[in-house]
């Protein structure tokens, strides 16, 4: 269902992934979307909140493969570009929706997922500032994030909102600019 309603999102918009679109995509009964979900709203943030485990999975996993802190920035950046890389229908209904926006239409108990779920994240942004300045201040969380986020997300966005796969040396780019930035 989960992913019959992404396939449905990424090529019909918001507006074409009813229910019984869903339903007819996925070869489930539309009361079984119901029992599952409770709604479409409910469907969507489940939806969402999935692909951002799955690409959350990936960069946790490469801050902590490396010992040097600048080589865990740059692996957890390189996570997102190989997410992106390898699951763009995923990625792509990252960058389609904020999630401030599914946490107002969502259940309190999803709605208090989907404001937890970048807690894990926010704490290894954290100490790989610490690791990379010294301390985790703003400034140095800022830059930590323009650095294993921003700069990922900004270099593969167009690419996934065109549908189009990643050109050729982007990786390369990316590396080159998380360096920039870093201290």
């Amino acid at each position: 269902m989960l992913d019959a309603a992404r396939e449905l999102l990424l090529e019909r918009g918001a507006g074409g992934a009813t229910v019984e679109a869903i339903a007819e995509a996925s070869g489930a009964p539309v009361g079984s979307i119901y029992h599952r979900f409770g709604s479409r709203d409910e469907l969507l943030g489940r939806l969402w909140l999935r692909a951002v485990v799955r690409s959350q999975a990936s960069f946790l996993a490469a801050i902590e493969q490396e010992d040097d802190p600048r080589e865990a920035a740059l692996a957890a950046a390189l996570s997102i570009v190989d997410f992106c890389e390898a699951e763009p229908a995923d990625a792509r209904l990252l960058v389609s929706f904020r999630r401030e926006d599914l946490i107002r239409k969502s259940s309190p108990a999803l709605a208090a997922e989907l404001r937890e779920v970048n807690v894990p994240v926010e704490r290894a942004v954290g100490g790989l500032a610490r690791a990379l300045y010294g301390r985790a201040g703003r400034a140095a969380v800022n830059r930590t994030v323009l650095a294993v986020f921003d700069l990922p997300y900004g270099a593969t966005r167009r690419y996934l909102d065109a549908g189009e796969r990643l050109p050729r040396g982007l990786r390369d780019d990316v590396e080159r600019a998380v360096f920039a930035v870093l201290p």
